[in-house]
């Protein structure tokens, strides 16, 4: 075969590759292999020149038929034929055949299309080795006591990665206890108001956002409707337990013959006829019942009043019912007071229904109010557990609670010291690269949705009366491992000395919170050598943000952060945490 002979497909791919003695190499194949049926097999290689050694890791495009001068189809690609790029971007190992790879060394494209990396963003830099930690500078004078937090950022632990540790499952003690708190600080609006709830405009006339907003406030309305008829249920049924008991009483004072059993079920005989039930079915209601009457006498009406719906079958079944619950009801019961009182002021107008009418007791802000365990007490205000620094302070002790930070206007003016210089775009969040906004609708980060950027509510802490320490805070829910609990607040100043503040931003422009007298509860939070929380920086739409992570807070337990080694060395004062791995205290590494 000489190249006039050649199939038009291959002297086209002579042409295209400029190669004229192809066809007599074709031809000479040919007659050294006298076959009927003889095909052209092309393979391609990849390699980093143009030398002339073909690579034996080569990828196979098509046939030609010689002796009809067409293509011959290919067959479909499978997984194992399909070459595909490992590694990095420029780099590409083929797959197909490998049979005939004798080598797996991979070589670099040199042509095709490739990724450009993504254009730089100014992000903010860390001050330290640690992307999520606070570290102070030098330039602050030594006898400030300043907060720092030397510990990484508690990372939120992923469902279905490593083997978690064994953990007790919670009792139905610690299921009751905690729907209470969950219902008590939750937006639920109680009220014995239940007059017509009808939508002002036709929900019926399609799906536009004024129709969708007004179905929303149905659900809204007619849920808290049903709290508060479930809650007015209870409260009934756990008075009308008391009555029973009394009217068994006036029975057996009428009749002293009767026993105590046979009052009982004249009493119930008489309910009967009124309710209509038959004895069986009372007798069921009554267990259940009763158990409501127990948890309000040793939890207070609020206990009942703010349970959740769990609390049916808690009653029912009385698995757990004794000491251990009574006991742990009479502690938090002046607690749970404080929260229901402060919270939702209505709660006691729902007693009214049995014609119980029973002030308000506390007022004000929820942490103005320092609980106790003690079953025979009640709250303290909080100024009256700083006695001590009254003649010490020119005004007093007085502290305002704050949500956000104040301005120290005399020394900033109106030049905010938090806000990050230079960003490209402050709205896009350093951790995850979501854009940021306050309004819910439109802000994608969901770094700490408590906090910034999500619908907030009441955080579920509380102050308390700790022993030896003063007060301390603890926590009514629990709080994941990387959830944030509140953000440190007070005012933003400079050049405080002596007291406690905490540092901010990075070299040469520095600040201080400083929280004598305003502030929120962080500043409570008492120090512990191994704490459940940590100071952590964040940034929100270009502003720094100093806020209380947690590294897994349970539901009781007090809310502790580490002061920093540098905070403990200029103080004359022994750390009282009593941790067996204390640093500060009798005994520690550090005490001196």
């Amino acid at each position: 075969m000489d190249s006039t002979s050649a199939s038009p497909l291959v002297l086209q791919l002579c042409d295209l590759l400029n190669n004229s003695v192809f066809p007599a190499q074709l031809a000479s194949a040919i007659k050294a292999n006298p076959r009927e049926s003889l095909f052209l097999k092309i393979d391609a290689s990849l390699i980093t020149g143009a030398q002339l050694e073909s690579d034996k890791c080569s990828l196979h495009l098509g046939c030609i038929d010689l002796s009809s001068g067409t293509a011959v189809p290919l067959p479909p690609p499978t997984p194992a034929s399909t070459p595909s790029p490992r590694g990095n971007g420029d780099s590409l190992t083929p797959t197909s055949d490998t049979s005939n790879c004798q080598s797996s060394k991979r070589r670099k494209t040199v042509s095709g299309l490739r990724l450009a990396p993504a254009p730089a963003t100014k992000q903010i830099q860390p001050t330290t080795a640690d992307n999520n930690t606070i570290e102070s500078t030098d330039e602050t004078p030594k006898s400030v006591r300043q907060f720092h937090s030397d510990t990484r950022f508690p990372q939120r632990s992923k469902p279905g990665q490593g083997i978690s540790p064994p953990v007790l499952e919670p009792s139905s003690t610690d299921k009751l206890i905690a729907g209470i708190w969950r219902q008590v600080y939750s937006s639920v609006q109680l009220s014995c108001d239940f007059s017509n709830i009808k939508p002002t405009i036709n929900i019926r006339s399609g799906a536009s956002l004024e129709v969708f907003k007004s179905v929303n406030d149905l659900c809204l309305k007619y849920y808290n409707r049903s709290q508060s008829s479930r809650a007015l249920e209870m409260i009934v049924q756990a008075f009308w337990v008391e009555c029973f008991e009394a009217r068994t009483a006036v029975l057996r004072y009428e009749k002293p013959i009767l026993s105590r059993a046979e009052a009982r079920m004249i009493a119930i005989r008489e309910a009967c006829v009124i309710l209509n039930w038959k004895e069986k079915d009372l007798r069921n209601r009554m267990a259940i019942w009763r158990g409501y009457k127990e948890i309000k006498d040793h939890g207070g009406w609020a206990s009942l009043i703010f349970a959740s719906a769990g609390v049916y079958r808690f009653c029912k079944y009385r698995a757990e019912f004794g000491e251990l619950l009574f006991s742990r009801l009479d502690h938090i019961r002046t607690s749970l007071e404080v929260a229901a009182d402060t919270l939702h002021p209505e709660w006691r107008d729902l007693l009214q229904v049995i014609q119980q009418d029973t002030p308000r007791v506390y007022h004000g802000h929820p942490h103005e109010w320092v609980t106790t365990t003690s079953t025979d007490g009640r709250a303290f205000p909080l100024d009256s557990t700083y006695e001590h620094l009254q003649s010490q302070l020119p005004n007093g002790f007085q502290y305002r609670f704050i949500d956000e930070c104040v301005l120290d206007s005399s020394i900033y003016g109106t030049r905010d010291p938090r806000r990050i210089p230079g960003l490209d775009n402050p709205d896009i969040c350093a951790l995850c690269n979501e854009r940021q906004s306050d309004e819910v609708q439109k802000n994608q980060c969901m770094c700490f949705p408590a906090l910034f950027g999500g619908v907030r509510g009441p955080i579920p802490v509380q102050i308390f009366r700790t022993n030896g320490k003063n007060n301390g805070v603890v926590a009514r829910c629990p709080f994941d491992r990387g959830t944030a609990i509140a953000e440190f607040t007070g005012l933003i100043t400079s050049g405080i000395e002596g007291v406690d503040v905490m540092i901010g931003g990075s070299d040469g422009r520095t600040f201080q919170i400083f929280q004598g007298e305003m502030g929120n509860f962080t500043r409570f939070i008492n120090h512990s050598c191994r704490p459940n929380s940590q100071f952590q920086r964040f940034y929100w739409r270009g502003v720094e943000r100093i806020i209380v992570v947690s590294r897994g807070v349970s539901a009781g337990s007090e809310i502790t952060v580490d002061y920093s080694d540098r905070y403990w060395r200029e103080l004359r004062k022994r750390c009282l945490c009593g941790e067996a791995c204390c640093r500060f205290g009798p005994g520690g590494k550090n005490s001196g």
